[in-house]
């Protein structure tokens, strides 16, 4: 399975990086225009170097010295309050520190003054999709990114571009996102450039030139877009215009990684998880995507979810496993459907619930995920075989399953004899079977699939084992085994709770006990087991102990 998912992974990259990189100090000079002026000294400190004016001077996010740029800008507010531009400086501070609703009206006022940066930045905040004190406004946000890049923001029409190649907020308009990248381009933007130079590969709006596309990937680099570090290393470890050479791959995306960049983290981690172009090593593979998925790369995220998910260079942790694959599933990774459906399918990291698992594969299925597409197929041959003998009341069986005394034998083991045999490893579909040969009275065949699925731990399997000892069914007949196994599904099968008050309320392999009857009979009517209050009624208790 591991396989099939890393193979469906195997798309290109889109970058998805946060906006505000975390802070880091850098040394502070000395400028005697600064020394006399506050809001220079503000703009030293917080301007962007996309600014006109600050193009050599400004400083990226994670440059900034955040507690002295708000001091200098705080003083420069107070020394020119009119001033669009400290205004902007020091909403961007606010922003960095985590207080934007502080930097709002501050940006609200510069943009509503022209200035592009503010607009800029006050459009990121309004489509963030963070509960942050600042309101979303998805139409908001594209009125202000579009009147950012008019403005001659560089970064806004980066942005904006990138809107129309994906179709965000607006048509699709490839035609358009070329215009504006190219603009962008020729104004030395690096980000730019690699977009330009992604396209090219692709042919997407352009001509596709591999040796081009290379060209472009190396003058980004060049202008300091880690990125283009990630398309060269595309381009080798896919021998596109070049030989394919895996070496030289990692060689690139590590350029990229040694910057941060997400992309070429994720790529690299690929290939040391893989041993491609360098020894496999899943503990560095694990460090990269870490370090990816914490910047919110859906497909860093996708593939920190597999390694956390089968124990890859960390302790298996089907739990963070899910999360990861579920925040890459929002962030558009189309195989982390396969992912997640597949957590569901199999009950890792959450309880078994074919229903969720069947929509998350159609979702990876309709988005071309062949993995999605060949698990769908045996999703639905095990809802075939749950609604035919498996049981409403088990854990993510809400809408599926049958009474015992309602399954119809011979259907219910067809079904899931087809259910086994395209998921041999299922331990809930032979849970089902074994339920099946049951009602059949195949008490033989039921034991083997039984005793497995209690191995397990499956809850349906430890039920259907105890009723198998009780009975002496196919087994020696065990009462105590039996009961330590009823205790056990218990606590997240309730007809497991509404047989344990029937062993105490009949008292035939116990001494009655009215009191603990009871409490399982009230157990089992809290999760809705038909009968219980009936149950109840009979030892002259209510179905709640008020």
């Amino acid at each position: 399975m591991i396989e099939r998912i890393l193979t469906s992974g195997l798309v290109a990259m889109l970058l998805a990086t946060s906006a505000f990189a975390a802070p880091q100090v850098v040394p502070l000079g000395s400028d005697s225009t600064v020394d006399a002026d506050p809001v220079a000294a503000c703009g030293a400190l917080a301007a962007s170097p996309d600014e006109e004016g600050w193009r050599d001077r400004g400083l990226a996010d994670k440059q900034i010295f955040l507690n002295g740029a708000q001091a200098a800008c705080e003083a420069a507010l107070r020394a020119s309050p009119k001033s669009d531009a400290a205004k902007t400086w020091l909403g961007r501070v606010y922003v960095l520190i985590g207080r934007p609703a502080d930097a709002a009206p501050l940006l609200e006022d510069a943009a509503g003054k022209g200035n592009g940066f503010a607009a800029y930045l006050l459009s990121r905040l309004t489509d963030n999709g963070y509960d942050d004190g600042v309101e979303d406004d998805p139409d908001r946000s594209l009125q202000l990114l579009k009147q950012a890049a008019d403005a001659g923001y560089t970064p806004a029409s980066v942005d904006l571009a990138g809107r129309y190649e994906t179709g965000e907020g607006v048509d699709p308009d490839v035609d358009a996102a070329v215009r504006l990248y190219r603009a962008a381009a020729d104004s030395g933007n690096g980000r730019a450039i690699y977009k330009i130079g992604a396209l090219t590969q692709a042919g997407d709006g352009i001509d596709q030139d591999y040796a081009r596309a290379m060209e472009l990937f190396q003058q980004a680099a060049e202008a300091g877009e880690p990125l283009g570090y990630n398309g060269i290393g595309q381009l080798y470890q896919n021998g596109q215009g070049v030989g394919q050479d895996y070496g030289k791959a990692a060689a690139a995306y590590q350029q990229g990684a040694d910057q941060g960049e997400p992309q070429s983290e994720a790529a690299l981690a690929y290939l040391y998880e893989q041993g491609l172009g360098v020894e496999q090593d899943y503990g560095k593979s694990f460090a990269l995507l870490t370090d990816s998925a914490a910047q919110g790369y859906g497909f860093g995220q996708a593939a920190l979810a597999i390694h956390y998910l089968f124990g890859q260079g960390v302790a298996s942790d089907p739990g963070k496993a899910l999360s990861l694959a579920l925040q890459a599933v929002d962030k558009h990774v189309n195989y982390a459907n396969g992912i997640v459906g597949y957590m569901y399918a199999e009950g890792l990291g959450t309880a078994r619930d074919l229903g969720a698992a069947q929509m998350y594969y159609q979702a990876g299925s309709d988005g071309g995920d062949q993995y999605s597409a060949d698990r769908l197929k045996i999703t639905e041959l095990e809802i075939t075989c749950e609604d035919a003998a498996g049981s409403q009341y088990e854990p993510g069986g809400v809408g599926h399953g049958v009474d015992f005394e309602a399954i119809d034998a011979d259907a219910a083991i067809a079904a899931c004899s087809a259910a086994v045999e395209a998921n041999p490893e299922s331990v809930g579909d032979q849970a089902w079977l074994a339920r099946a040969y049951m009602k059949a009275g195949r008490y033989s065949d039921a034991v083997p699939l039984a005793r497995a699925g209690t191995d397990a731990h499956n809850v349906l399997a430890q039920t259907l084992y105890g009723d198998l000892l009780v009975l002496g069914r196919g087994v020696h007949r065990d009462t105590e085994a039996a009961l330590e196994l009823y205790k056990s599904a218990a606590e997240e099968f309730p007809l497991a709770a509404f047989t344990l008050g029937r062993i105490y309320q009949e008292g035939e392999i116990v001494a009655a006990d009215k009191d603990k009857a009871i409490e399982w009979y009230r157990k089992a009517y809290e999760s809705g087991v038909e009968g219980a209050d009936q149950r109840l009624a009979e030892l002259g208790a209510s179905p709640t102990d008020q």
